[in-house]
């Protein structure tokens, strides 16, 4: 389990601001979806891409800038 943690963050940290930012909007949209499946069996579809969009553009605009080089 160690090496798949590792592996995934070198992973992460190798991306670019912007595709962290996409990263980030998409886990958090799909997030979303499943925690809306799961609680109640219904579709949160504008309430995802609502999260998607705001998670994206936030991290974009505000993040810390990646860089690969550590």
């Amino acid at each position: 389990m160690r090496r798949f943690y590792e592996r995934a963050d070198r992973w992460v940290r190798s991306l670019s601001q912007g595709q962290y930012a996409i990263f980030l909007g998409l886990s958090a949209g799909v997030g979303v979806l499943i925690a809306g499946l799961a609680i109640s069996r219904e579709l949160f579809v504008l309430q995802s891409l609502t999260m998607a969009v705001v998670m994206f553009g936030l991290e974009y605009k505000f993040g810390l800038p990646h860089s690969s080089a550590e």
